[in-house]
């Protein structure tokens, strides 16, 4: 179940009283660990089992952030999910040569939409709507809910920790109803005596944090140890293509969606932030409400909040980590993608003490997933510093002048995974990143690497320990 290239946790502990532990696990994606839902549970188990229980701290909060969309994947579970992860594993799909992504995962969202038509017309009869891709999501929601949120809520109560991790999913319940059942079951689970079914047509990006034991008696069984969660807001344009919903923008409805969570006995305030919201800080006018539209000032309003831990969940779909930023201009990436992670601890706008950037990495289809995991901490520590790939120096000409602040070795950095390979200039990087590509065809294609970050954050932040916690890449031996 270990992926090809992995490398064993990267610890930076400074086991204090109180001080929660926090795992941000570097997930690597895979079709084959989506073949059934008990694939899916043994990957995410021996990944707990191996990662995180033989440094869980005793008597303290241990909380394992997983990836955005880490329960994507679920989507091709089972018999109805072939089509869909041949799809997945490929680089291209008939049809789509030459043309640019995500022709692929449209294909292979296309796939499951075909595969669920009967759960699919019963939806639209309940919510007659203009049909979308995001239509895959709303079909196959018994599936993703099983097989992501059923996971993470037992692996949560198993091993006594916070597990968080996103997914694409509509609101559900759980139903018994004899026509839900024959309507909505698993023809692979001929068994069930339930169902969970969506009572909205709205897909969320949505990220959810299950806890050690159960605290609440009703509602869906997968949600009964759910102690936190947020929708994402504002959403990028691949989201918006898919026809997905963001999360409250203003008003009460978004301060809670928002609201940090307090980790028990602890002074950690958990804020979540998936992705694109951690890079947005705006600037709001003079008397301004931050929270009066997060999409706009997110982390000006997560900082209102009291939120002192980001939370930042990440799949970086659709954007080689050796490629052009987000934004689809030639900025390196791992430099701007400084305006997240450090510069949620470096800003003096706000007042987070960490930040926890958990990466997703592997191909789908045609989109990639890539980046290196790290943990962030306000004030500086000791040594030189260090740095993403590539941003030993500003390169005038090709780097956006805001993101100059950033080049350079930072004291920021509590923790940093390595990438694929050591730090080299940016063509020689650039050459690796279009080798682990979707459709290389190279013997690297899709050899990202997998690993765990492991860090106590004590509150307030320690300015003496150790930084910059790291590790040597694994040697680069194509996989067999």
């Amino acid at each position: 179940m270990r992926a090809h290239r992995s490398l064993a946790p990267i610890l930076a502990l400074d086991p204090r009283p109180h001080a929660p532990r926090v795992f941000a696990m570097q997930f690597k994606q895979n079709v084959t660990n989506v073949v059934t839902y008990e694939a899916f549970r043994i990957k995410i188990e021996c990944l707990i089992r191996e990662d995180v229980v033989p440094y869980r701290a005793p008597r303290r909060p241990n909380v394992v952030s997983f990836n955005e969309d880490v329960g994507l994947a679920t989507l091709a579970t089972g018999t109805r999910g072939e089509a869909a992860r041949k799809a997945f594993a490929e680089g291209s799909s008939p049809g789509c040569e030459g043309q640019p992504a995500p022709c692929g995962a449209l294909a292979a969202l296309g796939a499951i939409t075909a595969a669920y038509a009967p759960q699919i017309a019963a939806y639209r009869a309940r919510f007659p709507v203009a049909a979308k891709p995001s239509e895959a999501f709303l079909g196959a929601t018994d599936t993703l809910v099983r097989g992501f949120m059923g996971t993470f809520s037992l692996m949560a109560k198993r091993y006594k920790l916070y597990i968080l991790g996103s997914t694409d999913v509509a609101p559900f319940i759980q139903s018994s109803d004899p026509t839900d059942v024959a309507t909505f079951r698993d023809p692979d689970l001929p068994n069930a005596s339930s169902v969970y079914v969506a009572t909205s047509p709205n897909i969320y990006n949505e990220v959810f944090m299950w806890g050690p034991r159960d605290v609440r008696s009703e509602g869906p069984d997968v949600l009964r140890n759910l102690v936190a969660s947020n929708r994402k807001v504002p959403l990028v344009p691949l989201e918006e293509e898919l026809g997905f919903s963001a999360g409250p923008a203003s008003g009460e409805e978004a301060i809670a969606n928002l609201r940090p969570f307090k980790l028990p006995n602890t002074k950690a305030k958990l804020g979540f932030a998936t992705s694109l919201p951690a890079f947005v800080y705006g600037e709001p006018p003079a008397g301004t409400d931050p929270c009066s539209d997060v999409s706009k000032y997110y982390m000006r309003c997560l900082n209102q909040l009291g939120a002192n831990v980001v939370v930042q969940d990440e799949a970086n779909i659709g954007g080689r980590w050796t490629g052009p930023d987000g934004d689809g201009i030639e900025q390196w990436q791992p430099l701007s993608w400084m305006a997240s992670t450090d510069r949620a601890v470096s800003d003096p706008s706000v007042r987070f003490s960490y930040n926890v950037d958990a990466m997703m990495v592997g191909n789908l289809a045609d989109l990639d997933s890539d980046g290196q995991s790290a943990i962030t901490q306000r004030g500086g520590l000791p040594g030189p510093g260090c740095h993403y790939i590539g941003n030993r120096e500003f390169i005038p000409g090709e780097d956006e002048t805001q993101f100059q602040q950033y080049a350079g070795d930072r004291t920021s950095f509590l923790a940093l995974a390595p990438w694929v390979v050591p730090d080299a200039d940016r063509s020689s990087l650039r050459e690796v990143g279009a080798q682990l590509a979707a459709g290389s065809r190279s013997a690297l294609e899709n050899d990202y690497l997998e690993t765990a970050l492991v860090a106590d954050l004590p509150i307030p932040a320690d300015p003496n320990r150790t930084g910059c916690v790291t590790a040597s890449p694994p040697p680069l031996v194509p996989a067999p």
